[in-house]
């Protein structure tokens, strides 16, 4: 049961059409005297809107096209779904239906075959005394069936398809004829495509039915926010932007949604200021935002020590995604737009810089931050999405291929975990198409799915990382990348380098200046790593197999001073590869030696300290003592 829409709550069905229509109703109106057969496409089964007599009313698009009918001059008007079978839907005057159809009593619905529905089709349509029209609900069900129908039903798409190419008859001007010809309306909403057969007919018409757009979503807010408690003592201008916010937080939503996000807020007594608690329920069955925690701002302006302590060596990429959280937290993402930005994502950062300086750190650091748990966020490897087919798999297979329905592996990602952090790494190594599709999240925060379901991305932080600039791009020409950035250079050097390197390869070698003008000023480039923060970086992987060593054999394990020198000097000898390659050399002087030694203790005998590291013929040799 639906909610009473104010104010037209009192206003009578059946008025007729006038004042302000849809236009796909106005279509059908202009058309409905020379067509015999309507396909009605997309939106069907939502709520449209309707002015009349200076009342907004919110009406279904078959109580629409009964209306048109009705002041068209029909004179019967039936509705057939494959469950109620046929329903008289209006007689213009009565007894007219029981003489023209039998069986005689259908009021307003009886179990009907698809023979009947045939027949009944064929007296509507070949021409009769009375006007006939006729709603086809569920029609794309019925063209689902079609290659599995009954005779039943074969006769039924064979009698559509003979009026489809049926010749138009001349009529004299201003005459009713004698003999007056149906129509039928073919509700399919957007599942399955119209037979061509059908499409094709001369006397068929197809009409598209839009998803309503901000002006629709803000009448249709007008009609329903007074359901709501403390609307009546709201000022003008403050029911105008409640309206407007409600309309624009409901962007890609249909009629229906925006009813069901009412009846919500009415069931849990939300007041029409906090509409975005109910919006948030009908979107990811929670009405609590980790984003509008008290606690949220606290533990952001206190993190700054918590997340510099896991990514070293790096204050200005910490600093800088800090602020776009505090951004967040505070309600203000998009505020300089008036409002214009709602459904973006809490925020967009593009981590740029060297391999191995802390850019995943970084996000998982944030992750736990915001949400408490590290595992808020999921990582994709964009160089697995290189090939133009992989978009299947990040969103899902459209329909009729292999996959569809499994969901793709980004839109279940952010179903499964709507409040979390995205990170998408080495985002330049992705096909392009794949990369039309960050355009829709980036400005929109929603995404549509192989299935056609809407995911929202409003609720998650969106990450992106790259290299671009501090590497040269095999088989580039000299002028490309020409300028890269090295280890040494000043901070701000190394940052004007990425800058322009992500700048050429998204507007010249992509061309596709719209991502990067949707990424905005939100580019953080990391600084290389230093040997003072490999040394400290050398320690801390050092103190981790000696605590790893306690939990697993009982016992703690010292390092004598010389060889946790000699493991550090080996890690700063190279820092091409930055923290991953301080974490290699530690894994191969002191993990590897380390575990080829502890294979060789006697059993019962105990070890306190790696005495001595040093490096052998074979590599790397350790002397417990």
């Amino acid at each position: 049961m639906e909610l009473p829409l104010t104010p037209s709550r009192h206003g009578k069905t059946g008025r007729g059409i006038r004042d302000a229509l849809p236009p796909w109703v106005r279509e059908v109106r202009v058309l409905l005297p020379v067509t015999r057969q309507f396909i009605l496409t997309g939106n069907i089964e939502d709520f449209h809107v309707v002015t009349s007599a200076g009342q907004t009313q919110l009406q279904p698009a078959a109580a629409l096209v009964i209306d048109c009918c009705k002041a068209n001059g029909f004179d019967l008007i039936y509705s057939y779904d494959p469950v109620d079978g046929i329903a008289l839907e209006f007689e213009r005057s009565e007894g007219t239906a029981e003489k023209f159809f039998s069986p005689t009593h259908l009021e307003r619905s009886t179990s009907a075959t698809l023979g009947k529905m045939a027949d009944l089709m064929r007296k509507a349509m070949l021409g009769n005394e009375q006007r006939v029209a006729i709603l086809m609900r569920f029609a794309a069900r019925t063209w689902r069936d079609e290659q599995h129908a009954g005779p039943d039903l074969r006769v039924l798409l064979t009698l559509a398809e003979k009026l489809a190419h049926a010749e138009p008859e001349v009529q004299p001007p201003l005459c009713r004829p004698e003999s007056v010809a149906g129509t039928v309306f073919w509700l399919a909403g957007q599942d399955v495509p119209a037979p061509r057969w059908l499409t094709e007919g001369d006397q068929v018409q197809t009409v598209s039915v839009p998803k309503p757009e901000l002006g629709l979503r803000r009448a249709a807010a007008l009609a329903l926010l007074p359901n709501l408690r403390g609307f009546g003592e709201l000022p003008p201008e403050q029911v105008a932007a409640a309206a407007n916010t409600f309309a624009r937080l409901t962007d890609g939503m249909r009629l229906r949604d925006l009813n069901h996000i009412v009846r919500l807020a009415v069931d849990a007594d939300v007041p029409a200021a906090n509409i975005e608690e109910s919006i948030r329920s009908l979107r990811f069955g929670v009405s609590e935002s980790p984003w509008r925690d008290p606690d949220l701002l606290r533990r952001i302006a206190d993190g700054e020590a918590l997340v510099s302590s896991r990514v070293l060596g790096q204050p200005a990429a910490v600093r800088r995604s800090l602020d776009v959280l505090v951004r967040a937290a505070t309600g203000l993402t998009g505020a300089h737009t008036g409002g214009a930005t709602v459904n973006r994502p809490q925020g967009i950062l593009f981590f740029a810089g060297p391999t191995g300086v802390g850019k995943t750190e970084l996000a998982k650091a944030l992750a736990e931050l915001l949400f408490g748990v590290e595992d808020a966020y999921t990582r994709f490897d964009m160089s697995e999405f290189s090939a133009e087919h992989s978009e299947a798999r990040l969103i899902g297979a459209p329909p009729g291929y292999v996959g569809f329905g499994a969901g793709g592996e980004l839109t279940n990602a952010v179903r499964q975990k709507p409040f979390s952090i995205l990170l998408f790494d080495e985002i330049e190594k992705a096909h392009p198409r794949i990369l039309d599709k960050f355009l829709q999240i980036l400005e929109d925060g929603r995404l549509t799915d192989g299935a056609g379901d809407t995911v929202y991305f409003s609720e998650t932080v969106i990450i992106f990382t790259s290299n671009l600039g501090t590497y040269r791009a095999a088989g580039a020409e000299p002028a490309t990348h020409a300028r890269v950035a090295r280890r040494g250079d000043p901070y701000e050097v190394t940052q004007d380098r990425v800058h322009e390197a992500i700048t050429h390869h998204f507007t010249e070698e992509l061309q596709r200046p719209e991502i990067l003008n949707r990424i905005g000023n939100n580019i953080v480039v990391f600084d290389f790593i230093s040997e003072p923060v490999a040394r400290t970086l050398a320690a801390k992987y050092v103190e981790a197999v000696m605590n790893t060593m306690d939990a697993r054999f009982g016992h703690r394990l010292s390092v004598a001073p010389a060889v946790a020198q000699t493991v550090t000097e080996a890690a700063v000898a190279n820092l091409d590869f930055g923290g991953r390659g301080v974490s290699s050399a530690v894994e191969t002087t002191l993990v590897n030696p380390l575990a080829r030694a502890l294979v060789q203790v006697p059993p019962g005998e105990t070890v306190s300290q790696v005495a001595d590291l040093r490096r052998g013929a074979h590599g790397w040799e350790i002397t417990l003592s």
